[in-house]
């Protein structure tokens, strides 16, 4: 499993509108940046209280990419 299906999968679990994911992968500057989108009213349940659930997500994607030798992030968009 690559970045993108963890971070689709890890996001459709916490939001009421699984349709309403997706994630976009955008290379700037030799890093990959996953844009990761929610349907309107979503995003709170994404971040988590002080963005406790996006630092753990941008973890879990950080540790993932390293083992397989990428740098890649997570930016959630609005």
């Amino acid at each position: 499993m690559d970045e993108k299906e963890l971070v689709e999968l890890i996001a459709k679990q916490l939001v009421d509108q699984p349709e309403g994911v997706s994630v976009t992968p955008v290379e700037k500057d030799g890093e990959t940046v996953l844009e990761l989108r929610v349907a309107q009213g979503e995003a709170g349940r994404v971040i988590g209280r002080q963005g406790s659930i996006a630092k753990s997500l941008r973890t879990i994607v950080n540790a993932v990419s390293v083992r397989n030798g990428r740098r890649v992030s997570v930016e959630i968009m609005d």
